[in-house]
């Protein structure tokens, strides 16, 4: 992945073109890349700033979106680590094994962890307000976001007062199991953070 990662336009053998999604909301620096509807609330163990960034998917040649990626500061990444959660260590990994998030439902996201904790109380308030008529959270919200956007990718707001966000995208192929990456530059600064769905 490192290689393909130092530029992803570049260095892969498959055609890739990117596209902005738009801004990604961080309130407390905690972010959280997992499947939007499973809330796993774990956040990584490195922190970012405060404040708004934005946030591309890379498409193959198949129309598939191959990595999602947010964009942290303009420099260029020039090598990458595996982002980890508090308590896990790259070093006990036994080759082939990664550190990432499950997928069941086709999709992953980046949020804030404030986002996901919004996003769970959203899913309570809607179950107690429809009552027997609630399905679910994907079929009674999330499903009318992503038809936005032709099901491949949509952006949902959580709270309008902060204007707190999660920015939701299919995840390759669908289901896996998938690791995110910081991306450092000269300088030795993060400047990207990227989800790799194994497609490349």
């Amino acid at each position: 992945m490192s290689k393909v990662l130092l530029d992803l336009s570049l260095n892969s053998d498959k055609k890739l073109r990117s596209e902005m999604l738009g801004q990604l909301k961080i309130v407390s620096g905690k972010i959280v890349a997992c499947d939007p509807l499973l809330f796993h609330k774990k956040t990584f163990e490195q922190t970012v700033p405060i404040g708004e960034y934005p946030l591309f998917v890379w498409f193959d040649e198949e129309e598939q979106i191959a990595a999602a990626e947010l964009k942290l500061a303009e420099t260029t990444p020039v090598r990458w680590e595996m982002a980890i959660k508090p308590g896990q260590k790259i070093e006990e990994l036994k080759k082939g094994e990664i550190f990432g998030y499950p997928v069941d439902t086709g999709l992953g996201c980046f949020a804030d962890v404030e986002a996901i904790n919004n996003l769970e109380k959203i899913e309570a308030e809607l179950a107690e307000e429809l009552g027997e008529d609630f399905i679910s959270l994907y079929d009674d919200l999330v499903e009318d976001v992503l038809i936005q956007n032709d099901d491949v990718w949509g952006n949902l707001e959580v709270c309008k007062d902060s204007r707190l966000n999660i920015i939701m995208f299919n995840s390759g192929y669908g289901d896996g199991f998938y690791a995110s990456y910081w991306g450092f530059d000269e300088e030795d600064r993060i400047v990207s953070l990227v989800t790799d769905f194994n497609i490349l």
